[in-house]
């Protein structure tokens, strides 16, 4: 027998320069996921064959009734009652606080001894049920009782937060307007951490309602549907005890919001204390461009800056934005702040 070791060394040599490369580790990637990705398709082209032995029947119905909850979904401040309405442990913020545009989020705390470092912090985030991003609250504020002052070490709290509260803030106010607002922080402790409690069973009933498993009696040649148990059934007897906040509506601003260079998703998130006294960084928006002369004929509005520093009064309203008034402009204008 000839020897296959002189053949085997040059694949295994090409083998290591492909996964010591950061192309040949895209393309073996690549091509797993491709091969992923016909195994999918293989599956769902085998569940379309069982549903057509069925009948269309339902399917067609189903249609229906997805289409008529996409014209009724909910938007805005709608969407958001709903999901507190269907889940029980959802952040109801006050009145006094709601009233002046303020928003709830949900922290938890890390503990010191196993959430600290960069391999903790990435174990933190790679989490595929809750992921959570680490983060630090800082700052001062004199209007607490006891006042918190920033250069006592008790003012600092590590915390981490679940990536799907920043996003849902960052899908509706974009990345810059997000941290130029105040929020309301709810800091539970680090036990406490499930995703049980960010869970909406209003969700989990649709859901369920749409489950459907088929079996295949092969010596009888038929097909049989059922549903299986309800996910709402199962959610509710898993569903978490009720939890005590350490901190609650803790008034603060996120700052240095880093982004993962590829993914654009939280990579870290701080938070610092909010109290009137303090300046907040509004955002600009204008307001009556189509009024402008100037703009009308193929001019533009260039801004140099962008958000405004400003003091909001205690139990005043805190606006989104500042609106520049662009009726009129004409070219070679220049707008400025009294």
């Amino acid at each position: 027998r000839p020897c296959l070791l002189p053949l085997l060394l040059p694949l295994l040599l090409l083998l290591l320069l492909l996964l010591s490369s950061w192309k040949g580790r895209r393309f073996i990637l690549r091509r797993v996921s491709c091969t992923r990705f016909r195994r999918s398709a293989m599956r769902v082209d085998f569940a379309a064959r069982i549903s057509f032995l069925c009948g269309g029947d339902e399917e067609e119905e189903e249609e229906v009734e997805e289409e008529e909850e996409e014209e009724e979904e909910p938007s805005g401040d709608d969407e958001d009652d709903a999901a507190n309405a269907s889940n029980p442990h959802g952040i109801i913020l006050p009145p006094s606080l709601a009233s002046r545009n303020i928003r709830p989020l949900v922290a938890y705390l890390r503990e010191p001894s196993r959430e600290e470092g960069s391999r903790s912090c990435r174990r933190l985030r790679s989490d595929p049920l809750l992921p959570l991003i680490p983060g630090i609250l800082h700052g001062s504020d004199p209007t607490a009782s006891p006042p918190i002052y920033s250069h006592e070490p008790s003012s600092k709290l590590s915390v981490k937060t679940p990536w799907f509260e920043i996003q849902r803030e960052i899908d509706r106010h974009h990345y810059d307007h997000f941290t130029s607002r105040v929020y309301a922080l709810t800091v539970f402790r680090a036990e406490d951490a499930h995703v049980g409690y960010h869970k909406s069973l209003q969700n989990a009933a649709q859901r369920s309602e749409k489950q459907i498993a088929y079996h295949v009696d092969q010596d009888a040649m038929t097909v049989t549907s059922a549903r299986t148990p309800s996910a709402l059934d199962v959610e509710m007897a898993n569903l978490p005890k009720e939890r005590t906040p350490l901190l609650e509506n803790v008034l603060v601003i996120p700052s240095d919001l880093q982004l993962h260079p590829v993914a654009h998703s939280a990579f870290c998130l701080n938070y610092r204390r909010y109290h009137p006294t303090k300046p907040i960084r509004l955002p600009l928006r204008p307001i009556n461009e189509e009024e402008s002369p100037a703009i009308k004929r193929g001019g533009f509005l260039l801004m140099v800056n962008k958000f405004v520093e400003c003091l909001v009064e205690e139990g005043a309203v805190i606006p989104e934005f500042i609106g520049v008034e662009c009726a009129g402009l004409r070219a070679k204008d220049v707008v400025r702040g009294e």
